[in-house]
């Protein structure tokens, strides 16, 4: 269904405080904005064209080729580039992965042993001293403070209900308030080459070097076809390399990419009792009164943007979108009638148009005329293109035949190729944990910034900055962080076992075993001796026999034990250059032409009890 929004957008903004989102969210959550009452703002905006939704397909050429599919010049130079790069680069990212894995596992752990001091107990922990010294609350807090910020790389743990925030994107002037992080999705309209290709098998007569043949299988008399599709899509897509980059041209424009912001000046404040996490019983140790006294005060803290850097743990980002007062649109037709499946609520926020009252005075909307037109929370730019450029367009489209090929597809309402539409979404927690190190700014305000171990490896990695939306303990927040770490090296170990399927059978070939003919259970022998033996070498280049010695080595110890058995179960190559048979074997798989590949003999290897490197004849005698 085509959705359309009208030539000329109206904002007019009518007096009055602002509304409230119907996602409620605490008060206190909030940062308040300046407003001013009793005022009336009306600001047009007139775009070109509607932003439609509607996807476009239209049909590209078809091509008939006669014989061989096999890659020549500098396709085939490419081909072979591109398999040997994904025989190189897995290994290459599981030592990345396994570095930056060791360099979390040490910061974390240094973390789990340290001395935590905790901003919502400090009652708690300063009560005995209360009852020894006298000094009431307030001193309590100095020397609280006093502790974490006098010794260097404490870190610190605190739960807070009480957030003041608001996330701003000065580029389109929206501010949102509550939101630790405010992300901009943005979307480009584009063309899609779709290629499909139906081959025939044949089969031919290859030869060796040695004058031996042997029969191999390959794609022949192949028919490719072209389709292309223009929608939304979340990336740019260059389009020199399409088939017809004419009639499919995409413009690369981006003037508002995809981006993460957050709130420079964040404040947390941290009070007794609401960092509840089970570790003791505040009603056992403070009266009521104490409590409703402390609960009055608290520490307050900003919080460095660098803890956001990667966002609010356990946060999913929620869609915002922009409302006549700020209030949910009523359930749709289809969601009233299928109620009954109980079916999610939207996670949406939904904020009042006049948050957007100086969005028409914008740098994106003065510059590249960003308006805002709803339909799911988005702001558009139409794309125009300069008279040269469609000039240039359309002698490009004569030169490849396709200036009058029309099709139904052109009479489609859909978006323009350029055309430009972002989002947002945001982080909008009412309660946080936060783990890391308090220091003083030259205003004498304090603040929570990460602390990163240096010397350890990568400094991201390296460092504990931790920002946990909900109750969160330290002990259990560094935890969750080590599952995080621990599931990201899981990742590339599944992928370098993916790897080790074809990298196996190369590795067969380098030793004069052909993989591919042998028995299942030998196939699978060699996949699982390859990857454990390089996942064991490689935990024993970077955890060394400090850590997990033991794992490492049985590790290590299967792994050689499954490639020994593949290699000597595996059935024998023929004799030749190995590091020869290897580039065949390469070129083979890069769908390289046969005489790219000659073999140094196809003449099967003799029975396992004879020698290598006796000769034909020597090796018939041992048969005979």
């Amino acid at each position: 269904k085509t959705q359309k929004t009208h030539l000329i957008s109206h904002f007019i903004y009518i007096s009055s405080s602002p509304h409230r989102s119907s996602t409620s969210y605490p008060p206190h959550t909030k940062k308040s904005i300046p407003t001013t009452t009793t005022t009336t703002t009306t600001a047009t905006t007139i775009m070109s064209r509607d932003m439609n939704t509607m996807p476009t397909v239209r049909h590209g050429r078809t091509y008939y080729t006669q014989g061989p599919n096999d890659k020549r010049g500098i396709g085939g130079v490419c081909s072979v580039i591109f398999i040997v790069m994904l025989l190189i680069v897995p290994p290459i990212i599981l030592i990345a992965s396994e570095r930056s894995r060791f360099t979390r596992f040490i910061a974390l752990s240094d973390a789990l042993d340290s001395e935590i001091v905790e901003l919502n107990h400090h009652h708690h922990h300063h009560q005995q001293q209360q009852q020894q010294h006298g000094y009431d609350d307030g001193d309590s807090n100095k020397e609280l403070l006093r502790s974490a910020l006098t010794t260097p790389g404490t870190l610190v743990h605190g739960i807070s209900t009480h957030i003041e925030t608001i996330s701003t994107d000065s580029e389109m002037s929206v501010s949102i308030p509550g939101a630790l992080t405010l992300r901009r999705n943005a979307e480009y309209c584009q063309w899609h080459e779709l290629q499909s290709q139906r081959c025939q098998t044949c089969t031919r007569t290859v030869k060796a070097s040695d004058g031996s043949t042997k029969e191999e299988s390959y794609q022949c008399n192949c028919v490719t076809e072209y389709n292309y599709v223009k929608s939304w899509t979340s990336r740019r897509i260059p389009s020199f390399g399409f088939d017809q980059p004419g009639a499919h041209h995409n413009p690369q424009r981006d003037p508002m990419p995809s981006k993460i912001f957050v709130d420079e000046d964040a404040r947390l404040t941290f009070r007794e009792g609401e960092g509840g996490d089970g570790d003791y019983d505040n009603n056992n140790e403070i009266n009521q009164q104490q409590q409703h006294d402390n609960k009055k005060r608290g520490i307050q803290a900003n919080l460095d943007p660098k803890m956001l850097s990667n966002g609010v743990r356990s946060q999913p980002y929620r869609l915002v979108e922009f409302v006549p007062n700020g209030r949910a649109p009523p359930p749709s037709f289809f969601s009233r009638i299928f109620s009954f499946l109980n079916l999610p609520n939207r996670n949406t926020r939904y904020e009042p148009l006049q948050l957007l009252k100086d969005t028409p005075y914008s740098p994106a909307a003065t510059r590249d005329n960003f308006v805002y037109v709803g339909q799911g929370g988005y702001f558009f730019s139409p794309h125009e293109s300069a008279t040269s450029s469609k000039l240039f367009n359309y002698f490009a489209q004569y030169l490849e035949g396709s200036l009058f090929d029309w099709q139904m597809g052109d009479l489609m309402p859909s978006c323009t190729a350029g055309d430009v539409r972002f989002r947002y979404e945001v982080q909008d927690p009412t309660v946080v944990s936060v783990l890391g190190m308090l220091r003083k700014q030259d205003d004498e305000r304090l603040k929570i910034t990460p602390r990163t171990m240096h010397g350890i490896g990568d400094a991201n990695a390296a460092t504990i900055g931790l920002v946990h939306a909900g109750h969160s303990g330290a002990r259990a927040m560094i935890l969750a962080e080590d599952s995080d770490s621990k599931n990201r090296a899981h990742m590339v170990r599944g992928l370098l076992f993916l790897w080790s399927i074809p990298a196996s059978r190369l590795a067969g070939v380098a030793l004069e075993r052909e993989l591919s003919e042998s028995s299942f259970a030998t196939q699978v022998e060699g996949v699982f001796g390859l990857f454990l033996a390089l996942l064991g070498a490689v935990w024993l280049l970077v955890w060394g026999e400090t850590f997990g010695a033991m794992e490492t080595t049985l590790v290590f110890f299967t792994g050689a034990v499954f490639g020994y058995l593949a290699l000597k179960s595996a059935v024998r190559k023929g004799a030749g250059r190995r590091w020869h048979g290897v580039w065949c074997r390469v070129a083979k798989w890069a769908n390289a032409p046969p005489e790219w590949r000659v073999e140094d003999s196809y003449v099967p290897a003799p029975p396992t009890g004879n020698k290598l490197g006796e000769g034909d004849d020597g090796a018939r005698s041992k048969m005979l």
